[in-house]
């Protein structure tokens, strides 16, 4: 179970980190205005925090996949680890702003999805996901139908936790 849980993360990781990176790409003052919102750093810093967000996302992302595709063991669990404490990071942070904070954008991947407990599970999930990944390291000789359900899983997983915020949100009718 171990070795499909760190194949899943080995898919599913990275792929959302490089998504991000991408939707932060499109919208790139998105997360500044968010963290402003959010009141959590003085505002004249939100750009630049904003900045090393975005850089430690594309970091961790790069690294995990560059890691995979080039089958190297330590550097994979170096990226995976450091995915994992980013990610933990985002949980907690998550957690605290929608516990304190009500209506704020999340600013995740360039997205106007409002910060919900939805945001910090999928922060959570993921950072779970990319420790068990740096834990397991590279899957070892998987046969192709192994490697074909591990990679479907993690695109399933990916996808899921990607949408899964914004999935959760609940639309009230003025009326």
């Amino acid at each position: 179970m171990t070795a499909l849980t760190a194949g899943v993360a080995a898919v599913a990781v990275p792929l959302v980190l490089l998504a991000s990176l991408f939707g932060h790409a499109r919208r790139p003052s998105m997360l500044a205005s968010a963290l402003r919102a959010h009141g959590t750093v003085p505002r004249a810093l939100a750009g630049p925090v904003a900045a090393a967000v975005v850089a430690a996302e594309a970091l961790t992302g790069a690294g995990c996949a560059v890691a995979l595709l080039l089958r190297l063991d330590g550097p994979m669990r170096l990226a995976f680890g450091a995915s994992a404490a980013l990610l933990a990071l985002y949980a907690a942070y998550g957690t605290y702003v929608s516990r304190t904070r009500h209506n704020v954008p999340c600013g995740c991947a360039g997205a106007d999805a409002p910060m919900t407990g939805w945001v910090a599970g999928r922060a959570a999930a993921l950072s779970a996901l990319a420790l068990a990944g740096a834990l397991h390291g590279l899957p070892s000789g998987p046969s192709a139908y192994e490697s074909f359900i591990v990679v479907t899983a993690g695109l399933g997983f990916a996808v899921l936790l990607w949408t899964l915020p914004s999935a959760m949100i609940v639309r009230r009718s003025a009326g």
